[in-house]
């Protein structure tokens, strides 16, 4: 965990801006339609995913892509195709159009599952023909279903992030009151948290493929993505039939997961995002609005409201039993009753299963893990009333006390000052970004500041075991930084990075950005 990520570099590959522009038009093209029909199946898109715009924008992608620099199993990387892509661009083309393209099977790479020592994670390194292959398809057909997916679905989607999905449950859980005075009641009062067994691993291909054609009848292009999914793994020089799954690493996977899961949000429509019920004569309201008005008048009505947030193959559901007597205790039996059936389906359609351990039934007053946060209701000093907050798990900063006591180890006293606060600076940088809109945050961010800056102490303590303190600090100077009461280690121009001085405010959902073929400001280029 202490090696650092190399740097970036300059872009080994640009496609011309014409491409970028004739792209645009293209997949706004097909937002548009999809958003408009919703049953429209597009029957020609061939042309498109072999188009050498699309094939030179899509090796523009990989080639600025962090893995780069990792070959699959016939070991060319990045770089060397770059070096010849117009050919390689035209020879692959050549390979699509004639049927003579196959792809070949993934690099299968085990790494560790971080707070889960001896667990390991299977990741798939494509080669970079395949990459690209697929990054093509995924310009073509990620317009088409980004349509389809709910505004509950936060999982690797253009626009969409963690911090969305936790701000989107937090305003769910937010307790509310009908009138001035009255006690504030709870929206929701149990949460199913979902957990699917090896999701990835695991998705059935004919039910993906079932989901995937009821938007696309193109058989070219239907006959490619089946023809990935069953490409097989190569392990140590083993081939290993992949029958089921999508594996993870490859540029397609993440799309193909959530077509496949969207199914979860689809069986809660009505309280989502009615998009495919016809409004009624005297409600042509958005499907947003009318979503709100049906959970309302269900719940008048005494049905059940459940609203499910998705992230990926992490999932909740929000479950509220009609109001009146022992309401919390009927909410509960419909919480078990939702958890059954979203298990047959998920089984009966996706041939997954949930874990019957680790999916839990958790009322909302109770703490509940989503998304690396603890998430609760609870009592609010700051606002005098009971408001949904999500909280940094304690567990969480001690695994990072963890990593950086792992960074100054005594095996690493022979590296210098400058690599120790590189790496030390990656590690706190990211991990403050990440828990920045977290309640509490900046109390957090202070402990962890004094933590490293003692390790660091400590660390060049033992680097030079005969040097008093007053000559270290002469060999290393600290930097005067605002915000800290004692000088900050600082060498060859690094600075220890101050967690504590990171912008710590709540998240709001008008920050995110829908994708740009959801916006038309005009054609590109006109």
């Amino acid at each position: 965990m202490g090696t650092l990520p190399k740097p970036p570099g300059k872009a080994m590959y640009v496609a011309p801006s014409p491409d970028w522009d004739w792209l645009r038009i293209v997949q706004w093209k097909l937002y548009e339609r999809s958003e408009e029909q919703v049953d429209y199946v597009f029957c020609k898109l061939w042309g498109l995913v072999t188009d050498p715009r699309n094939l030179r924008v899509a090796l523009t992608r990989v080639a600025g892509n962090r893995g780069r620099r990792t070959a699959g199993v016939d070991g060319i990387t990045v770089g060397r195709v770059t070096r010849r892509a117009e050919d390689f661009v035209a020879e692959l083309r050549s390979e699509l159009r004639s049927g003579a393209y196959r792809p070949s099977p993934v690099r299968r790479v085990l790494i560790p599952k971080i707070g889960t020592p001896g667990k390991f994670r299977p990741l798939g390194i494509p080669t970079v023909k395949d990459r690209v292959v697929q990054a093509a398809l995924k310009n073509i057909l990620e317009p088409v279903f980004e349509a389809d997916f709910f505004p509950v679905s936060f999982g690797f989607r253009p626009g969409k992030s963690v911090h969305g999905a936790l701000e989107y449950l937090r305003v769910l859980l937010r307790p509310k009151s009908h009138k001035q005075g009255q006690e504030l009641r709870l929206p929701y009062q149990w949460v199913v948290e979902g957990d699917i067994k090896g999701c990835f691993d695991n998705i059935d291909h004919h039910g993906l493929m079932e989901r995937v054609r009821r938007r696309v009848s193109d058989p070219k292009v239907n006959r490619l993505v089946v023809a990935f999914l069953k490409a097989g793994v190569m392990s140590e020089g083993t081939f290993l039939r992949s029958d089921a799954g999508t594996p993870q690493g490859g540029i397609l996977s993440p799309l193909l997961a959530n077509i496949a899961l969207s199914i979860i949000e689809e069986r809660y429509e009505r309280h989502v995002w009615p998009r495919r019920i016809p409004p009624t004569r005297r409600d042509a309201s958005p499907p947003g609005q009318r979503a709100k008005d049906a959970r309302y008048h269900d719940s008048v009505r005494g049905r059940t409201v459940v609203v499910p947030i998705r992230y990926a193959d992490d999932f909740l559901l929000l479950v509220r039993a009609a109001p009146g007597p022992q309401q919390f205790e009927r909410a509960k039996l419909d919480a078990e009753k939702e958890k059954a059936a979203v298990a047959a389906l998920l089984k009966q359609q996706l041939g997954l299963e949930l874990s019957e351990t680790k999916t839990l039934i958790t009322p909302v007053t109770k703490t509940f893990v989503f998304l690396g946060h603890h998430v609760c209701v609870r009592h609010s000093r700051g606002f005098a009333r009971r408001a949904c907050v999500t909280l940094i798990p304690k567990e969480r900063s001690h695994r990072l006390r963890e990593r950086i006591k792992r960074l100054c180890q005594n095996s690493r006293t022979g590296q210098s000052l400058h690599d120790l606060l590189c790496g030390l600076n990656w590690l706190l940088r990211g991990w403050s970004a990440f828990y920045r809109h977290a309640w509490g945050a900046k109390r957090v961010f202070g402990s962890l500041d004094y933590y490293a800056w003692w390790s660091v102490f400590r660390w060049l303590r033992k680097k030079h075991q005969h040097t008093s303190v007053k000559r270290l600090k002469t060999l290393y100077p600290p930097s005067k930084e605002p915000g800290t009461r004692r000088g900050q280690w600082h060498h060859q121009g690094v600075t220890l990075f101050v967690a504590g001085r990171t912008q710590v405010e709540p998240y709001r959902l008008a920050w995110a950005r829908p994708p740009h073929y959801a916006i038309h400001h005009g054609e590109p280029g006109a």
